[in-house]
């Protein structure tokens, strides 16, 4: 009888998290070659998703060769191997968290700031990015670097010296869980200055609202890092861990699409409305009633602008309402 395994789990749950991924981004490709512009948060975000699945990819080969059972039902020789690709697997849960909290923070520079009005909240979101970028950057330097030699990460044979790696774990869930509340809460701040009614504001932090989910799983994540340390079971506790990660990820790479989504809803609209006024106009001249016609004012929902090149700004003025500073 084989022992117990969490591959049906790692499966279905792999499955879910990059399908719903995928399709946000293709929402983001989708507005980058309607817009003919790549910027820096998309290159970000394409590289946050491909270090996702790079992940996912890693996790399932350490599913099928066993390393996703209990810590007694693992032979030592499975063990070297899963542990080597886990060291893989956090590096690139690294980078993907770090390319996905850039996208989020420079969104949120983009829609929220300008350069020409330095307040509070465009130097919190550049501190913001900046923190972020060299947080992440010192722990994939510790991953890269948990042992030396590197061989020693997962062959225990070996001399050397290591850091204790699932104390760094737990010290990464730490710095997501927080990346992730601010993540959070700076949207939330942002809108809440700006000089528009509360109906409109609430509609505007409805596209972020899943950076709500991304705090609550990122604090499953951490509490599973520190079951690690108290318990011997490390194997099964770290596929659990791996796949709460892989969820973790998903989520900040949706939260950073989220905000494509109304710009693409409200073009559609008012493709529809343009397209149903001019049917309108042709039935009038058709039926000899050449009156003007009215073009329907469209959907309602508050557009969350991206701020594009200087020759547009004038165009981006009359959509952004001002903060108060």
């Amino acid at each position: 009888m084989d022992p117990p395994s969490l591959l049906n789990e790692v499966v279905v749950a792999t499955a879910i998290v990059q399908i719903v991924t995928l399709l946000f981004i293709l929402i983001r490709f989708y507005e980058n070659l309607y817009s003919r512009q790549l910027r820096a948060e998309d290159y970000f975000s394409y590289g946050a998703w491909g270090a996702l699945i790079a992940q996912a990819i890693l996790l399932c080969i350490n599913t099928v060769e066993g390393i996703a059972s209990h810590m007694w039902d693992v032979p030592v020789s499975v063990l070297i191997e899963g542990s080597r690709r886990y060291n893989y697997i956090f590096m690139c849960y690294t980078i993907s968290g770090g390319f996905a909290k850039a996208t989020v923070f420079m969104q949120f520079k983009r829609i929220f700031t300008s350069p020409r009005i330095q307040d509070e909240v465009y130097w919190v979101i550049t501190v913001s990015v900046v923190l972020n970028a060299v947080a992440y950057t010192i722990f994939l330097f510790l991953y890269v670097f948990t042992c030396l030699p590197r061989e020693r990460i997962w062959n225990p044979t070996v001399e050397g010296r290591c850091m204790d790696s699932n104390r760094l774990n737990v010290a990464i869930g730490g710095l997501n869980v927080l990346s992730d509340v601010e993540a959070f809460l700076v949207p939330v701040w942002a809108v809440w200055k700006l000089k528009m009614d509360v109906k409109k504001k609430i509609s505007i932090l409805a596209v972020f609202a899943a950076g709500a989910l991304a705090v609550a799983v990122g604090l499953i994540g951490l509490y599973y890092r520190v079951l690690i340390l108290e318990r011997p079971d490390s194997t099964w506790l770290l596929m659990q861990t791996g796949l709460i990660c892989e969820g973790e990820l998903g989520i900040v790479i949706v939260v950073g699409c989220c905000p494509y989504i109304p710009r693409i809803i409200h073009r559609h609209r008012r493709s529809q409305n343009l397209a149903s006024h001019y049917g309108s106009n042709n039935s009038r001249k058709q039926n000899g009633r050449n009156v003007p016609g009215k073009v329907p004012t469209g959907w309602s929902f508050p557009k969350i602008p991206v701020r594009t090149s200087a020759s547009r700004q004038e165009i981006k003025q009359s959509w952004w309402p001002k903060r108060d500073v």
